[in-house]
């Protein structure tokens, strides 16, 4: 990773899957920061990333007179999970969720980005869906991974514990 204080490209793989959200394949995914602000990204920005390593951010500008900012301290990411999943929202019964979500080392979220129009009236548009397992192959074809350095790694097995112990 540069060392560099202003880069708009991605830096490592972990920024490369940023930048892959506001890319034409999903097509209209959305990020929710820290501060909930929400934002369109496909179509609408370009990724901007920077500062040096250890303090890398990725940069969003939202909306036309950019009031508004989505900041997000990329070098605070500890984890990525790829989610599929029952919707949370009561006005969409039945329907699912398809996202990515960006983890501290304490497991809060960072950002959270959805595919948004996923459905068209009450079946999934096979088109988003293949486009969110694309992204999910390219970067390690599993539901979680463990950033380290900016590179996109399989967590560590859980430690086994004793069989016939109560806890």
């Amino acid at each position: 990773m540069s060392t560099t204080a202003e880069i708009s490209e991605p830096a490592s793989e972990l920024e490369h899957l940023i930048a892959d959200l506001s890319g034409p394949g999903l097509q209209g995914v959305f990020a929710c920061g820290v501060a909930c602000h929400l934002a369109p990204l496909a179509g609408a920005t370009t990724p901007l990333f920077r500062g040096p390593a250890d303090r890398r951010r990725w940069h969003v500008e939202l909306g036309d007179a950019a009031s508004r900012t989505l900041d997000v301290r990329v070098d605070e990411v500890a984890g990525v999970r790829f989610l599929r999943g029952p919707s949370l929202f009561p006005e969409w019964p039945g329907q699912e969720v398809l996202a990515v979500q960006f983890l501290r080392a304490d497991g809060e979220s960072v950002l959270h980005c959805f595919v948004h129009e996923l459905y068209d009236g009450q079946r999934m548009r096979p088109e988003k869906l293949q486009a969110w397992r694309a992204l999910r192959e390219r970067y390690g074809n599993r539901d979680e991974s463990r950033v380290d350095r900016g590179r996109l790694l399989p967590r560590p097995p859980e430690p086994s514990k004793p069989l016939g112990h109560a806890s």
